[in-house]
């Protein structure tokens, strides 16, 4: 039986918020509210959250004629 091994950038990176996009401070206050009070389930949501964000408007994923943020 083989192991499973882990992606090679494991942890995923934690991509930085936009200071130009509501939607990434809202995230970003998110995953700060809930580290704070030590919730370790809503840290990690909140970071998923802002990955899917992410790359779906700020790298060029975004729908087209739809704009980023």
């Amino acid at each position: 039986m083989m192991a499973v091994q882990p992606p090679s950038s494991f942890p995923l990176p934690y991509p930085r918020p936009r200071p130009d996009c509501e939607q990434c401070m809202r995230l970003e206050g998110m995953g700060r509210a809930a580290r704070a009070a030590h919730d370790r389930s809503g840290e990690t949501d909140a970071r998923v959250l802002l990955r899917h964000h992410y790359r779906e408007v700020h790298e060029n994923r975004a729908t087209p004629g739809r704009p980023g943020c």
